[in-house]
């Protein structure tokens, strides 16, 4: 991420002491002291939401959609090894004041190492190999993303080490374990938890192609059946499509007999979508379609959106969903629209 303004601000301004207390420094002196400090950054996501359920009625409200402030940075070790980290932090509501609605949560903390010649590996909480491989659209695609199925695995993002291997002529490896102990005051399954993703993913031109497996061994878990996904991309100019499959059996008595979806009552699940880039703006089409193992939920979803970039820093954006769960004889129909816009630096 580019320096910011206020970056720049503070790098002066912690160095204005050291600088006046000794010989002038070269610009190329300075320059480096200034690349050294870490990159500041941050967003602002708002959004108005409105949903229309036949079977419960309609409302809308204003909600935050995970407005964060954050810094990385990374230097080098030796020639060819690189030290990086991140901190990445919540806000829980920006649309509301007081509360408690200020920098509650973590999103992200990790310390790692990166070489051209062995990859990089890093550990603390980050988003899974998983996740970010398989791409649901409910996690990385659409904006609010109130209606999408999300994924099946249950692997957490706390407590993870993970790798991913160099590009072997565009095929890289990728492997993450989750190590949590009785003496982990934020686990509470008493043995060891030892949950582990296996993942491959390989590019050549316009494509790319992933593979991804959770081992879901949580035991905090009521089932510990794997979750296996599927997941392609393919280039046209401005036109991109996109397609995921993912696979996780479910354990009888897991099910929920209502209209979520959840990981341990297994499903398999299909997405498609097509985008479209044009100038300033990108339009987007998506259907989702999942269906339980353990129970008789079918789940069906379109998603449209529409998104202009305003300026290098502010986007906004109009998202139309359609949701229809159908349960044995009891079936619903949501409608829900999102407008929002997002400022990030």
């Amino acid at each position: 991420m580019k320096k910011t303004l206020i970056a720049s601000a503070i790098a002066a301004a912690a160095f204005s002491g050291a600088i006046a207390a000794q010989p002038a420094m070269s610009i190329m002196e300075l320059t480096d002291k200034m690349d050294a400090m870490p990159n500041f950054y941050g967003n602002i996501q708002y959004v108005y939401t409105y949903s229309d359920s036949d079977q419960t009625g309609g409302g809308g409200q204003h909600a935050d959609n995970g407005t964060t402030l954050g810094f990385t940075n990374s230097h080098q070790i030796v020639p060819g090894v690189e030290g990086f980290m991140k901190v990445e932090l919540e806000v829980k509501a920006a649309d509301e004041k007081g509360g408690g609605n200020g920098l509650v949560d973590l999103d992200e903390a990790y310390i790692g190492v990166r070489g051209d010649s062995f990859g990089e590996v890093w550990i603390g909480s980050d988003d899974t190999q998983y996740e970010a491989l398989l791409g649901d659209y409910g996690n990385w695609v659409f904006e609010y993303a109130g209606l999408n199925p999300y994924k099946s695995g249950t692997t957490g993002e706390g407590d993870m080490l993970q790798y991913a291997s160099p590009s072997f002529g565009g095929l890289t490896l990728h492997a993450g374990v989750q190590v949590r102990g009785a003496d982990d005051s934020s686990y509470t399954g008493g043995d060891q938890d030892l949950p582990y993703q296996l993942a491959a993913s390989y590019s050549m031109d316009a494509l790319t192609v992933s593979l991804v497996m959770d081992s879901n061994d949580s035991s905090a878990d009521t089932s510990n059946e794997n979750s296996y996904g599927l997941a392609a991309e393919y280039a046209l100019g401005n036109l991109v499509l996109d397609a995921y499959y993912e696979t996780r059996k479910g354990i009888s008595g897991a099910e929920n007999n209502n209209f979520d979806l959840d990981g341990v009552e297994g499903r398999d699940q299909v997405g498609v979508m097509a985008s479209y880039n044009m100038g300033a703006n990108t339009f987007r089409a998506a259907y989702e379609m999942a269906s339980a193992d353990t129970s008789d939920l079918d789940v069906d979803v379109i998603t449209l959106q529409a998104l202009h970039n305003v300026s290098d820093n502010i986007y906004v954006y109009t998202e139309l969903a359609q949701r229809k769960n159908d349960l044995d004889s009891a079936d619903e129909e949501i409608n829900q629209m999102n407008v929002g816009a997002v400022y990030y630096f």
